[in-house]
């Protein structure tokens, strides 16, 4: 399984046995696979006309019921120049992850969007193997995650790693026919560094060539506002920009930040409380976070999610959150506060909106 996940430029499907935890669980999955044909009914913006791009391939707008924004399947935290980094059990990680998607699927969560970047533990064939098993739709990025740099990168121009990032939008990840279907990039919480700058730069570049989304990991507003003037000089739409990990920040910036045309996401959406971020993560906080976005006019550019991670190596940094909280608790929360369209258009179509194929309107 190691060698498996691990050699990407591997064509043929991922060859693994099913865990004995998922057997009888075939025919759930077919049934909500099967459900992938219905229709919506139109929200007046076209999301429904919209494409993804996953790890399968292109699925349109009209598949997805319902979404979560920001999750992760598999999150490596030793870092690519560790000799720990991605030296793990896959037959674990399959396992964990797979059931993970089965419990969303069981909600009618049928798209996520993956968040574990290029320096993180990106695996692109774990996620495929995923997706083929139990019809959930998976969105991957590349980007690099702050400074983690892998040894291939060492001593690349922003133009060559732009180049890199390109290629993973367009032709697909390490002799793959897996495509990216955004960007991921992060900064430190104190304001980016020079090589965190220098990898924005290169996501800018990609960015505007491919017309994809680039997704931030930034917290804090004045780091984020350093990030979006590296972006801007480069020529990048601020329509096409993610804000992720915004809750540490106050209402009056999300609103200054989606006045300049980027969707905002707030996270960490079950957890207890954030000792990353310190920001609000009670269920109140972020109902009021949605409400104030959509008094302003901006509940087209607002996200939630849980941010939580199915298999974390070292397994002693698994966090606490939890995906499924967002539809099992938080969802009916959001449709008392807000009724029920602002809340599909929250869970759903704003995910469809913010991460749509690279390329698309």
């Amino acid at each position: 399984m190691l060698g498996t996940y691990l050699n990407l430029s591997l064509h043929q499907p991922i060859q693994t046995s099913r865990r004995t935890a998922l057997k009888g669980g075939a025919a759930a999955v077919l049934g909500l696979t099967m459900m992938g044909s219905r229709a919506f009914a139109a929200t007046g913006d076209s999301v429904d006309a919209m494409t993804l791009e996953t790890v399968l391939g292109k699925v349109q707008g009209t598949a997805v019921h319902k979404a979560l924004a920001h999750e992760h399947m598999f999150v490596d935290f030793f870092g690519p120049t560790d000799p720990n980094y991605m030296n793990v059990d896959w037959d674990a990680v399959g396992g964990t992850c797979t059931n993970r998607a089965l419990e969303l699927l069981a909600m009618d969560v049928n798209l996520i969007i993956e968040w574990t970047n290029i320096g993180v533990g990106r695996n692109v064939l774990l996620l495929r193997d995923i997706s083929r098993k139990t019809g959930m739709n998976i969105v991957s990025p590349t980007g690099i995650y702050k400074s983690l740099i892998p040894p291939s990168f060492a001593g690349m121009t922003v133009e060559q790693i732009a180049g890199r990032f390109i290629l993973d939008l367009t032709q697909g990840v390490d002799e793959t026919s897996i495509k990216s279907g955004f960007i991921k990039i992060a900064t430190t919480e104190t304001g980016p560094t020079e090589t965190d700058t220098m990898i924005h730069r290169a996501a800018a570049i990609a960015a505007k060539e491919t017309g994809s989304t680039i997704a931030l990991h930034s917290p804090h507003y004045e780091t984020t506002l350093q990030v979006i003037k590296t972006l801007q000089a480069e020529g990048v739409d601020l329509a096409r920009f993610v804000w992720g990990h915004a809750q540490p920040s106050t209402l009056d910036q999300h609103i200054e930040i989606a006045g300049m045309g980027a969707t905002v996401q707030c996270d960490a959406i079950s957890a207890r409380d954030d000792p990353f971020f310190h920001g609000p993560t009670d269920d109140a906080s972020m109902l009021d976070r949605v409400e104030g976005m959509v008094k302003a006019g901006f509940d087209k550019q607002i996200l939630v999610s849980a941010d939580a991670s199915a298999f974390v190596n070292p397994q002693k940094y698994q966090y606490d959150r939890d995906s499924n909280y967002v539809h099992r608790y938080f969802e009916s929360q959001l449709v008392t506060r807000l009724g029920a369209d602002i809340a599909t258009r929250v869970l759903r179509d704003n995910v469809i909106r913010a991460f749509r194929a690279p390329g698309a309107a």
